[in-house]
């Protein structure tokens, strides 16, 4: 790019007098004059140079002004420039003549001084706001590619199959982006200390010069070592009288570098491992804005190396994408009946039975969100084959009308048509029945994701002797043959088929197949082509008469059946713990229904306060509290002995896994209660508090 212009007068006239005298008359305005004595000297000039406005004379011999102004108007580089005929020559036909020529004004001598510099004035301020313009959208213009570069940097280094392929890349990325003529990078692998004995195949230093006979290569070296975890950047003159790089600058039979700058390669724990350097600028020195260029290809460079030279790191990383892409599926799965249903009933709940089935499914829905919940850490282990499942006697049935009523309300929304075939025959399988709805469930979200409105989706349960097959028949945009042997395949999407699922994930129908293999099953996908619908059928054992079989590991000491036990709390004082009010409200309220005396409380302070007042028989407490938590209560309550420190307590908490239970118990608390919880269940571990208060334990 070059640098900013001068904005320059041309004057146009035969005469030197009379180019003279205009020349002082404009030439304090900011801008500088040249003068031309003829039509084709102007036109020579008009050539090579742009200009604020021409003052031009019309009767010059050669060529007259007129016949200058029409060939200045048929250049593309000048016609637009503004042009102000200045003559003693003419009357109102040649001025009609020179406005039709596109001259912004005709000015017949002698001239208003004062009348002719405030013109000229106005056309020098207007080019100048251009050229500003002009220079601003070529900025940004110019920012716009480097940006797009970095971008596609970005995406292309991270399909680099080896080191050298990196670093040909980000050497020519480099040198495109700021406009340098010469360029190296460098990248020094020692993968020992990450991989071990695996380490060697990339180990050592690697260089890609371009030219390969640039000094740079040799510069990389040496600043590699002595230059630190700095931006390095020399003008050229600074360079040639530099101590230490000077005489590198200019070996002997190498490219010569003119100037120069140098970003390292930092690794993530701030190790140098590389570095990128520039010389020979095509326009001007290196400035600041080259500097944070390169500071970002550096950046770019050292977290691809780092993926290209650690493959271990890229699988770890590439295996915790894929449970939180799994996470956010299986939450998703009920959330969506529960929304549904709640945003019905919103709307109408005047029809006692429409409340009444939206009440169930989304309590249904809420307890799949909180087994859900609970099995989070099983879900990564469906990769790994260690997945616990509990089973026991299913009817297929079953577990399809209820999958069919998760779905019922987003596929009425879309306009698709579900419905099913199961026969009169009930089929029973040996089964996880919340796994198994989750698995026809997908199928059908798939079905009704790829059916247009007025499409159907049906579900057919059938048997084959000992084996019962189910098919989820779509009339959707189905799968083209070379996609179905890949659909199942985690992340394996493709647009516009039911390849794809939720978002484009594309894990939802890997899941199926996990799930029914772990079932001891298998699943296919059939369909005839694009827009031809897709059939998906899964086969599952038939369960043995007498066959009941679990491999779900214990859970420890449970609760009494609530069942079995007294429903009301009549007489009980209860201390209850939780910074959130909806919760405690709701809570509260249970609680208080059932017949016992509630103190509720948002804080630690507030419930050690209720201690001493309220006399409380029981507490039941929060976890994560802001301020201070429920370990620190149960803490500070144990040690304080006496009838207070031997109160009854229960942890009601989010934090549900089993460590978590263990650690609570070891707190202090009497039992482990996860949330959401039902009513019967509190009150069940309420009560499970009253006898142990009652026993002394």
């Amino acid at each position: 790019m070059g640098g900013k212009q001068p904005i320059e007068i041309l004057v146009v006239d035969d005469r030197p007098a009379q180019r003279r005298a205009l020349t002082v008359l404009v030439g304090d305005l900011g801008a500088d004059v040249v003068e031309a004595a003829s039509g084709r000297d102007a036109l020579r000039l008009l050539l090579q140079r742009d200009f604020a406005v021409i003052l031009l004379d019309v009767n010059m011999p050669g060529i007259d002004g007129f016949e200058t102004a029409s060939l200045v108007r048929q250049r593309k580089r000048s016609e637009r420039t503004p042009i102000i005929f200045v003559t003693a020559y003419g009357d109102e036909t040649h001025a009609a003549r020179g406005y039709q020529l596109g001259a912004v004004d005709y000015i017949q001598q002698p001239v208003d001084p004062k009348a002719l510099r405030s013109k000229v004035a106005v056309f020098v301020e207007l080019h100048r706001k251009t050229e500003e313009a002009n220079r601003h959208a070529e900025s940004l213009r110019r920012h716009a590619a480097q940006l797009r570069q970095l971008a596609d940097l970005s995406l292309a280094v991270h399909g680099a199959g080896s080191v050298g392929e990196l670093l040909e890349l980000v050497a020519g990325a480099a040198a495109s982006i700021v406009g340098a003529e010469q360029v190296a990078a460098e990248l020094v692998v020692d993968t020992a200390p990450l991989l071990g004995a695996a380490a060697g195949r990339n180990s050592g230093r690697h260089v890609v010069g371009k030219p390969a006979d640039s000094a740079l290569r040799a510069f990389s070296q040496s600043a590699l070592s002595d230059g630190g975890p700095h931006v390095m950047r020399l003008g050229e003159a600074e360079l040639a009288v530099h101590p230490t790089w000077g005489t590198l600058a200019h070996a002997s039979g190498r490219a010569p570098l003119r100037g120069w700058l140098g970003v390292p390669l930092l690794a993530r724990d701030g190790r140098i491992t590389g570095a990128i350097h520039l010389s020979g600028k095509r326009s001007g020195e290196f400035d600041a804005e080259d500097e944070t260029l390169l500071v970002q290809v550096a950046q770019i460079a050292s977290i691809a190396g780092e993926n290209t030279l650690f493959k271990d790191a890229q699988e770890a990383n590439r295996l915790k994408d894929q449970f939180l892409a799994t996470l956010s599926h299986e939450l998703r799965t009920p959330l969506q009946a529960l929304l549904s249903w709640a945003s019905l009933l919103q709307e109408d709940a005047s029809d006692p039975a429409l409340l009444a089935r939206g009440l169930e499914v989304i309590e249904r829905s809420a307890r799949a969100q909180k087994q859900l919940i609970d099995d989070l850490l099983d879900v990564s282990r469906i990769m790994t084959g260690k997945l616990m499942l509990e089973l026991r006697p299913v009817s297929l049935s079953s577990v399809i009308e209820a999958a069919l009523d998760a779905v019922r309300p987003v596929a009425d929304a879309k306009g698709v048509r579900i419905g099913a075939s199961l026969g009169t025959e009930t089929l029973t399988v040996n089964g996880d029945s919340h796994r198994l709805e989750q698995v026809i469930g997908n199928l059908l979200s798939n079905g009704i994701k790829f059916t247009s409105q007025g499409g159907a989706v049906q579900v057919v349960l059938m048997h084959d002797g000992a084996r019962a097959e189910l098919l989820v028949v779509d009339s959707g945009e189905g799968i083209a043959p070379d996609l179905l042997p890949h659909i199942f395949e985690r992340f394996r999407q493709a647009d516009s088929s039911s390849t794809r699922h939720h978002a484009g994930l594309g894990i939802g129908l890997a899941i199926v197949r996990d799930l029914v293999e772990l079932h001891g099953g298998s699943v296919r996908a059939e369909s005839p082509g694009r827009g031809k619908g897709t059939t998906f059928v899964v086969t599952l054992p038939l369960a043995q008469p007498g066959e009941v079989r679990s491999v779900a590991p214990p859970e420890g000491p449970a609760l009494e059946n609530a069942s079995e036990m007294p429903t009301t709390l009549d007489g009980l004082r209860l201390l209850l713990v939780d910074d959130a009010e909806e919760t405690r409200e709701c809570l509260a309220l249970m609680l208080r229904r059932r017949g016992a005396e509630v103190r509720a409380v948002s804080s630690v302070p507030e419930a050690l306060a209720a201690l001493d007042t309220a006399e409380p028989h029981m507490l039941v407490s929060d976890i994560a509290m802001s301020g201070r938590d429920g370990f620190s209560l149960i803490e500070e309550i144990r040690g304080r002995g006496g009838a207070v420190g031997r109160i009854p307590a229960a942890a009601l908490t989010a934090y549900a896994r089993p460590e978590e239970a263990a650690r609570a118990l070891r707190a202090g608390f009497d039992l482990h209660l996860s949330k959401p919880v039902r009513e019967d269940d509190i009150v069940a571990a309420v009560l499970n508090l009253a006898r142990k208060r009652r026993h002394g334990a």
